[in-house]
């Protein structure tokens, strides 16, 4: 498992000196949403992939909700995400060509995060948990941690809520936004930097 300080080393290290700022955040964490619900796509018949993304403003933080209705964090889907070199091979089948750097964005690019998911566990059942990240233990997660619980819904998703809320973080965000002041010049920086690269 990844240690908590070797991925707060390799996310500066990967975006201490990067011109664009915010922009990265969310384009790692959409891309990530995005290949979720195409795998799961590709495995059931009548399935209608879903991203909800909102994002809020107020005078001390600005907080990100992303939801996805992928398979969530699968006993697999785990095993990738607790190593950052460990290869996806469901995702490089669709030439999505991960590099875990969504995971990167999230540790620099945000004070707190927290991920809730529901998933299958390896009986079939519904499992939800809760899970900050990063960990606040020395371990990127330990999924053990967390204790399952039965969710109310029957259906897979995973809702990533991030917070920005410090003095360069929440400034990030804001100069972001002053360039995509509404919703309809946000949609068309949405849909030229993701569907023409899908």
């Amino acid at each position: 498992m990844e240690q908590k300080s070797n991925v707060q080393y390799r996310a500066e290290k990967e975006y201490k000196n990067s011109r664009e700022k915010f922009f990265l955040l969310l384009r790692e964490i959409i891309s990530n949403s995005i290949h979720a619900v195409l795998i799961r796509q590709n495995k059931e018949t009548n399935f209608i992939p879903q991203l909800d993304l909102n994002i809020t403003f107020d005078e001390n933080q600005c907080k990100i909700e992303l939801r996805d209705n992928g398979e969530g964090f699968t006993e697999k889907n785990r095993l990738y995400f607790e190593e950052l070199d460990k290869k996806n091979l469901e995702k490089e089948q669709f030439n999505f060509h991960p590099l875990g750097q969504g995971r990167l964005a999230i540790v620099y690019f945000t004070d707190s995060s927290e991920y809730e998911t529901v998933y299958k566990d390896k009986d079939g059942t519904y499992q939800k948990r809760t899970i900050p990240y990063p960990n606040t233990s020395d371990g990127l997660f330990n999924f053990d941690e967390f204790v399952e619980e039965m969710p109310e819904i029957k259906d897979t998703y995973t809702k990533l809520t991030a917070y920005l809320n410090k003095q360069n973080t929440l400034g990030r965000a804001k100069t972001f936004f002053y360039k995509y002041p509404n919703s309809k010049a946000f949609k068309q920086w949405f849909i030229e930097t993701f569907f023409h690269s899908l």
